[in-house]
């Protein structure tokens, strides 16, 4: 209640304005591999929105009050290294509020990105914490094979089993922190210069917008796996028994013709894609993990229902159902703000 009083208290006018560009930096990460397997990898074929959207609220002084950014790419690159890092979306939102001279709040939220790992993301922080190569990497070397998941592995838990770096490890642990934390920066700076070249160049703001908001809850049939006691991480199909209902809340906020949508879980690609192409506007905005979680785990889509892949085998969605009522939802949203 206090941060909704002191931000009454600030009102002031503004204008605000939509661009994007696209950025070539998440992958797909449902990869059926030369050996016929589903694992989790780079798949430079699959389907990617690499669209990065911008909405600005520009003060009287010209000055921005608020700089908003999306984009689909889950932000993991220090996942399981023992290393505590706000990743890309950090260093995006502090390169951004830096350049306004810390008179801007930046804010990134994450798009359709279930199914997309950074592009440039290394395995090399996480073989260094654990222990292995404190050598010169090789280049065309067999690679090393994946390794096997542990009973009841869930990643929600994983780094409570992270034990310290052993002395003799640690010059190679500490050099990959320092890469994967170059890597990082990389990638957020790549995303704020982005986004400043857009405010200075391609977005033109209004001074006046008609602002609404709506949600709407729905349930889709659900699913519990059976083989809890050891399961299976990817490339196979676990025996499943019905579940409890999945809860599913869609929201919108509309300001002018902008439509931010959001959803209560880690949603598809081509979900957010579908709602895209269907939508009544080219300004629309996915955020996802938005407004409580939902109990589906992943939200894959109907096409992606065959994938072995550890999201879609290990969300709570049975096939048929989220994809087409996520998309009516927000699309029933969009009309209803209108009127």
């Amino acid at each position: 209640m206090k941060a909704a009083g002191d931000a009454k208290a600030k009102l002031a006018p503004a204008t605000v304005g939509y661009g994007r560009a696209m950025i070539d930096l998440n992958v797909n990460r449902d990869l059926y591999n030369s050996k016929l397997e589903w694992r989790q990898q780079p798949n430079v074929q699959g389907v990617s929105d690499k669209t990065l959207s911008v909405v600005e609220f520009i003060g009287a002084d010209f000055v921005p009050i608020g700089v908003y950014m999306n984009y689909a790419m889950h932000p993991i690159n220090f996942y399981l290294a023992g290393v505590v890092s706000a990743d890309f979306p950090g260093e995006a939102s502090r390169a951004i509020e830096d350049h306004f001279d810390g008179k801007t709040v930046a804010i990134f939220t994450q798009g359709t990105s279930g199914d997309q790992n950074p592009m440039l993301k290394e395995n090399f922080l996480t073989t260094a914490r654990n222990g292995g190569e404190n050598e010169t990497e090789k280049i065309g070397a067999p690679p090393a094979p994946p390794p096997s998941a542990a009973p009841n592995f869930n990643p929600a838990t994983a780094g409570s089993s992270l034990k310290e770096v052993p002395e003799e490890n640690l010059a190679g642990y500490r050099k990959a922190v320092a890469r994967t934390g170059a890597d990082v920066t990389m990638m957020g700076t790549l995303i704020a210069e982005k986004t400043l070249y857009l405010m200075r160049n391609d977005i033109h703001p209004v001074a006046e917008a008609r602002i609404w908001g709506g949600q709407q809850d729905f349930t889709c049939p659900g699913r519990d796996r059976m083989d809890t006691d050891n399961p299976v991480r990817e490339n196979a199909m676990p025996p499943y028994k019905d579940g409890a209902d999945v809860n599913l809340k869609v929201s919108l906020v509309r300001i002018g013709d902008i439509y931010f949508t959001a959803v209560n879980g880690e949603v598809y690609t081509n979900i957010g894609l579908k709602l895209k192409q269907n939508a009544p506007s080219n300004k629309v905005i996915i955020s996802t993990l938005t407004n409580g979680g939902a109990n589906s785990g992943y939200i894959y889509s109907d096409d992606a229902y065959s994938h072995l892949s550890f999201q879609v085998i290990g969300s709570r969605l049975k096939p048929g159902c989220a994809e087409n009522k996520i998309v009516n939802a927000a699309l029933d949203l969009m009309n209803k703000s209108t009127n």
